[in-house]
């Protein structure tokens, strides 16, 4: 089987940045197909099929869940990083939530984590874990056995100290989902390129530089040690994005998933416009609505940044220090220089339509608009940017669905007010799954199952 796998997540990236994405400039023969402007609602009464965690079984005490993934016998696969991060543990539990196995734990050995937070699941029940410590790929059979460990690409020179200290240059933070075959799709979300200096009184200085990934679809395949890189696909670059440090507020994302057929959908523009592409990254077709994009207003700016400040000073400000230790730890974290960047960060004009994708076991297409008045959201993305997890826990604000057939039908809308939302994993039969976390942060996961026309 030919399995392909992308870089982790850095924990070191910077958190302010956004994705960009714009119109990939289309060949004149792909069909451009124009859905009803007209939203037909869908009920959101789904199926409840089972809940774990929360305090059940020993093996159900979860602290904090980083992914959810379902294979083709209905096995839902749950990675969880115990109370510090960092403790990996993989829970698999059969389609009626009974413990099939658990595996994975810290250590220096071969299957065992050193930087680990999340994985990447196949259909056939395969998965794989990027470990940052390792600097490789644990690759784990369905029953949990290793299989075998592969190198990562070399993400450019390595800086290395006198006192022997080392770590990579440059390296590449990817969003990916598992492809049908055994490959994943990644896209180069950030790049950031680290340094480390002696200084002359002795010790050294290490500095980390992130800015925007190259804006292409990446396959990389583990036949190869490292690993080798194949680029499926190229999205135009807005000229606003071009050799930016700081991508603007607001800038429409590149949002993507995997196809049954070996292809994947995507959208990277401000309008609505959802990219079928087939597995050798040409696009095939494209599904419009006539929905528009919102104008960006002084205020919605002005407002932005005042967010973006208030960011700043809850994470960097250290109020909780005496003067003296608040004013060293500002200083090193340059508390004055974010809290510019902040007031001055930039904003893209227009607030796109489209918020986040994701498809179905079967190759129905789940959209989420972003809200009537509200804003994009960020924490699914550079959320799981920074903390190397799949996806993000926070629950996101309540927006419209749109559910497209595999087929690229229209089928309807989940009103706002519905309670739909959009699911961490899909998997066969309709089976969905999501992380809900009580007053205290303790995390469930709960599965349903979505009627037969919305799967």
């Amino acid at each position: 089987m030919n399995r392909s796998i992308v870089p982790p997540p850095s924990r070191l990236l910077a958190a302010f940045l956004l994705s960009w994405a714009a119109p990939l400039t289309l060949a004149a023969q792909v069909p451009v197909i124009a859905l009803p402007s007209e939203d037909v609602a869908l009920s959101a009464e789904f199926e409840d099929v089972f809940r774990v965690g929360g305090g059940g079984a020993d093996w159900e005490l979860f602290t904090s869940i980083t992914s959810l993934a379902f294979d083709a016998s209905g096995n839902l696969r749950i990675t969880d990083v115990g109370p510090g991060g960092e403790d990996m543990r993989i829970t698999v539990v059969d389609s009626q939530g009974g413990l099939v196995t658990a595996f994975g734990r810290t250590g220096e050995g071969p299957g065992e984590f050193q930087d680990a937070k999340s994985a990447v699941t196949f259909r056939d029940g395969t998965m794989v874990v990027a470990d940052y410590g390792h600097r490789a790929y644990h690759v784990f059979r369905p029953g949990g056995e290793l299989e075998q460990m592969v190198r990562f690409a070399s993400g450019g020179d390595e800086v290395v100290s006198r006192s022997g200290l080392s770590l990579p240059g440059s390296s590449r933070a990817l969003l990916l989902r598992a492809e049908v075959g055994g490959t994943l799709l990644g896209y180069p979300y950030l790049a950031v390129t680290a340094s480390l200096v002696e200084k002359p009184e002795g010790g050294f200085s290490y500095s980390a530089r992130p800015g925007p990934g190259p804006r292409v679809f990446e396959r990389l395949s583990i036949e190869e040690s490292p690993i080798g890189v194949q680029e499926i696909a190229r999205a135009w670059v807005p000229a606003e994005a071009e050799g930016a440090v700081r991508v603007p507020a607001f800038s429409p994302k590149l949002l993507f998933d995997v196809l049954p057929d070996g292809g994947f959908v995507y959208s990277d523009s401000t309008g609505y416009a959802i990219k079928f592409a087939a597995s050798d990254g040409s696009v095939v077709r494209v599904l419009t609505r006539p929905i528009m994009a919102r104008t960006v207003t002084d205020d919605m700016r002005e407002q932005y940044r005042e967010m973006r400040v208030a960011v700043v000073e809850r994470d960097f400000g250290f109020n909780e220090l005496p003067a003296a230790e608040r004013n060293q730890m500002r200083a090193i974290m340059d508390y004055d220089g974010a809290i510019r960047a902040a007031e001055n960060y930039p904003v893209h004009g227009e607030i796109p339509v489209v918020d986040d994708l994701r498809t179905t076991w079967t190759g129905s297409v789940w959209v989420r608009r972003t809200p009537e008045g509200g804003y994009p959201w960020e924490d699914h993305v550079t959320g799981s940017v920074m903390s190397g997890v799949a996806f993000s826990t926070s629950p996101a604000p309540a927006s419209a669905i749109d559910v497209i057939s595999a087929d690229g039908r229209y089928v309807g809308t989940f009103p706002a007010q519905s309670g739909a939302i959009m699911f961490a994993a899909f998997g066969p039969g309709g089976l969905v799954a999501y992380v809900e976390t009580d007053e205290l942060d303790v995390p469930t996961v709960v599965v349903k199952r979505v009627p037969t026309e919305v799967r």
